[in-house]
């Protein structure tokens, strides 16, 4: 039997759909990347903003057809959206076979096994093991759940509240992902760096001595992490991403606003000053950092100022790149009861404007970086380039001039740029 992924939203979600993938190859099934293939569909959705929910509400709708096809076939239904919305998936979506809210994925064995109770399918996914894993990243959650309440976000109500996992857990991953030849690790959590795993003897690991932990693993060349809380980025994490061999130059350092009033009402817990200061502590341990953040623009009550704040945060953090989103307001959050929205027209001038002066103060780093010579991973390959990313996640594409593997990385020395791509010539083979 074949099952097909459809995932929606963040590196969270891709780390549920690879953990409840594994749950289905140890029973038999092998993954196809063709939906009209599979005889299970299991959709992953999302929830953050509306967008994200709508696609995912008019897959499922077309998914119809496919699933009335044939008797065997069975759609599964998990992620943030699923747990927001379970009645009304079971009502909208007849032909959907199974939902997994985010909080129940530990359950997701147990759920898929009730669906296999028939023996003619119990036959057909027999279990086979665990396929090899193809990808170039490992992705490993480290933690779920969220103890915030940041007023526009309605991650801790689908994803409840932290649970950290057990290091050695967290590292026997890493050991089998390491033996089928990954060499990058993607930690994954709603605040990662909050992490914290208290043994039954009493004994406390907190993210820096993870970090460290993982770093003396042979089998691992490259660490990151996504993403972080301002407010839990530490001493003690700054030192450990300094001294750790493979911890990479890069911190995307969720801001969403430079307004202190904006902030306030979003429940951040942080200033924009205390982001400032917290910059320049970072690079003045890892000089070569590379920094990239969010932006929220058009939260309710936003005004011209408070954008203008955001702009001048921007600029003396002295970013690499920003993800620019437009609020969108999530039912059951403080901020969807707010009376003093911002009108359509000025949230798209907004984030138009903002996407403008990352890209200007990204315009300046990528200059910087040509003439240097730089590790790149080997992420993709067709038959006349490579493309990769740096140690400080810039995206480089080189001609395919020396021979090179996925997940292997080589010494490339950037050319150019176009966009937020950079171009490369391959010199001296790194690994």
């Amino acid at each position: 039997m074949k099952y097909f992924v459809n995932t929606f939203g963040c590196q969270m979600n891709m780390a549920d759909s690879e953990e409840m993938g594994r749950h289905l190859a140890e029973r038999g099934f092998t993954q196809t990347t063709a939906a009209s293939d599979a005889d299970w569909i299991l959709v992953n959705t999302c929830t953050v903003r509306q967008h994200a929910e709508n696609r995912a509400a008019s897959y499922l709708g077309r998914l119809r057809p496919w699933r009335e096809k044939h008797p065997h076939r069975r759609l599964i239904v998990t992620g943030c959206a699923a747990q927001r919305l379970q009645k009304k998936l079971r009502t909208k979506f007849s032909h959907v076979d199974l939902v997994v809210g985010a909080r129940d994925i530990d359950l997701f064995p147990k759920k898929i096994d009730s669906l296999l109770a028939g023996p003619e399918e119990r036959n057909l996914a027999r279990s086979t093991g665990i396929p090899a894993d193809s990808k170039t990243t490992g992705f490993v959650t480290i933690m779920r759940g969220c103890n915030y309440a940041c007023s526009y976000c309605i991650v801790p109500s689908v994803r409840g509240r932290e649970i950290s996992r057990a290091p050695r857990e967290i590292l026997d991953e890493i050991r089998l992902k390491a033996s089928r030849g990954i060499r990058e690790f993607m930690l994954l959590g709603q605040t990662v760096n909050s992490y914290r795993f208290t043994e039954s003897r009493g004994a406390v690991t907190d993210f820096a001595e993870l970090l460290r932990a993982i770093d003396r693993e042979p089998g691992v060349e490259r660490l990151r992490f996504m993403s972080p809380h301002p407010s839990h980025v530490t001493d003690r994490m700054i030192r450990a991403m300094a001294e750790c061999r493979t911890v990479c130059e890069h911190l995307h350092l969720p801001v969403q606003s430079g307004s202190d009033a904006v902030l306030k009402r979003m429940r951040r817990g942080y200033t924009s000053r205390s982001i400032i200061e917290l910059t320049d502590r970072l690079r003045k341990a890892i000089p070569s950092l590379s920094i990239t953040t969010d932006v929220l623009v058009g939260f309710p009550g936003e005004t011209e100022e408070d954008f203008e704040e955001t702009l001048r945060l921007l600029d003396a953090m002295g970013l690499d790149g920003a993800y620019c989103f437009k609020y969108s307001a999530r039912p059951g959050t403080p901020a969807a009861e707010e009376n003093d929205p911002v009108p359509a027209e000025t949230i798209e001038d907004r984030h138009a404007r903002v996407l403008k002066h990352a890209e200007e103060l990204a315009l300046g780093k990528r200059t910087a970086l040509v003439g240097t010579d730089q590790q790149v991973s080997i992420d993709a390959v067709d038959d006349s380039f490579y493309e990769g990313r740096t140690r400080s996640h810039w995206k480089v594409r080189w001609p395919a001039t020396v021979a090179g593997e996925p997940g292997s990385f080589m010494n490339v020395r950037i050319t150019g740029f176009n966009n937020l791509t950079l171009r490369g010539e391959p010199c001296m083979r790194n690994s």
